[in-house]
């Protein structure tokens, strides 16, 4: 491999990473929408236990994509290569 090849390589992935990296945004954006979203019937003060567990799931999924978009900031050092 040569360093071209490298940058080449590189370059494509991390377009393809970045373009993840966005829809992940925006996937987190909507969960987070979705679960804020979620509120009493009308003529109620308090979610039923079905509106509860679903944003339970909201808020976990909602914090797993927050991981895992924390955890891509790191892939910018690849840049120094391309």
């Amino acid at each position: 491999m040569t360093k071209t090849q490298l940058r080449s390589r590189l370059r494509k992935l991390l377009d393809k990473l970045g373009d993840v990296r966005a829809e992940l945004y925006d996937l987190r954006d909507e969960v987070e929408e979705t679960k804020d979203n979620i509120e009493p019937y009308e003529g109620y003060d308090d979610l039923t236990p079905e509106q509860e567990e679903r944003q339970e799931y909201f808020e976990e999924a909602y914090n797993a994509l927050d991981e895992v978009l924390d955890s891509l900031e790191n892939i910018d050092e690849l840049e120094e290569f391309c």
